[in-house]
């Protein structure tokens, strides 16, 4: 069974395909109109207020059947760009090159940072050593 969403934007679609003029609806083979008729929910009621799904559907109705050689390759190039503007938009996002060049603690200079040797006791050196001192001290 498919899923309630599709079949709501199924019957938009057969509703919107009976309506075209008759050169447009001929374009569409009969297998489409007819798999559309029978998934479409039949209780569903709409107002021209589109689910984007029905959207998807229409333009790869209009892509495939309905559209010049001119608009598709229009479409093509769209498709093209926009996906390149996407890779792009994720390469510069996460960047592998850049991941370890970004400061991590802005607010510290770089120039200013020195390492510094930290030498410290153990509990129990502190301890022997404070049991040194009073036996030296006698």
């Amino acid at each position: 069974m498919i899923g309630n969403n599709y079949e709501d934007a199924y019957k938009e679609v057969s509703v919107i395909i009976n309506n075209l003029k008759k050169e447009d609806y001929d374009k569409i083979p009969k297998k489409y109109i007819d798999f559309f008729c029978k998934n479409a929910n039949q209780n569903y009621y709409f107002k021209y207020d589109l689910l984007d799904d029905t959207k998807y559907i229409l333009f790869g109705l209009f892509e495939e059947f309905g559209a010049t050689d001119s608009q598709k390759m229009m479409i093509k190039n769209i498709r093209i760009d926009y996906n390149n503007k996407l890779e792009e938009e994720k390469r510069k996002k996460y960047n592998p090159d850049d991941i370890f060049k970004k400061n991590v603690y802005p607010n510290i200079a770089k120039e200013n940072m020195q390492i510094v040797e930290y030498n410290e006791e153990k509990w129990y050196q502190k301890i022997i050593e404070k049991i040194l001192k009073m036996f030296r001290k006698k």
